[in-house]
């Protein structure tokens, strides 16, 4: 053993690599004040996704139509339905938008081929879809570098208000009142039961 402990000690890569405990300011998790793991930050971005649904549900009266998911199916993060107005909202959440290329590729092409498979499922609905960043409140606080990399969906690009806004939703977040908001979120769902 202390011949592998010497190679691992002793290796550049190893020896090159820190611990890097800053948050990503453009990650949701930079929003929130307490310590969170990777997998606090993923479930985060979970529960702002759940309860921005359940917010849709009690301000409007649109129909929540999100299936279950399926295997080998594309999970559709929001989906809910205007039948009054045969219109079909699609909305894929993402906590952090600051992804390579080839994800931040995937993850638009993903959103663009749910809206076409949409329009077959539903003929003679209107289809309309965004890619929600929700570590923002708009698309214009979006970095240029970020949204640069989604210029192909540019006007499906979404903060959290322009997302509530399309669906009637009369919610409207200062930065200020969003930081307390998903802080709120993350409080309830980290904080030990007492």
């Amino acid at each position: 053993m202390k011949n592998l402990s010497d190679i691992i000690s002793s290796n550049p890569l190893v020896q090159a690599t820190t611990s890097n405990k800053e948050k990503d300011a453009n990650s949701l998790s930079s929003l929130v004040i307490r310590d969170m793991s990777q997998s606090d930050c993923i479930k985060l971005g979970l529960g702002v996704e759940s309860v921005s649904a359940d917010i849709i549900d009690d301000r409007t009266s649109l129909e929540n139509i999100k299936p279950k998911n399926k295997k080998g199916k594309k999970e559709r993060d929001h989906l809910f339905l205007d039948e009054n107005n045969k219109t079909i909202y699609y909305a894929e959440f993402k906590a952090n938008l600051n992804l390579d290329t080839e994800k931040s590729k995937s993850t638009y092409t993903k959103c663009i081929d749910i809206a076409r498979e949409l329009q077959l499922e539903y003929p003679g609905y209107q289809v309309q879809w965004c890619l929600v960043g929700c570590r923002y409140t708009s698309a214009d606080t979006i970095p240029g570098v970020i949204q640069k990399k989604y210029d192909t969906i540019k006007s499906h690009l979404f903060g959290i208000n322009e997302y509530f806004n399309l669906l009637g939703v009369d919610v409207y977040f200062t930065e200020e009142d969003y930081s307390k908001f998903i802080n709120e979120i993350a409080d309830a769902m980290f904080d030990e039961p007492v």
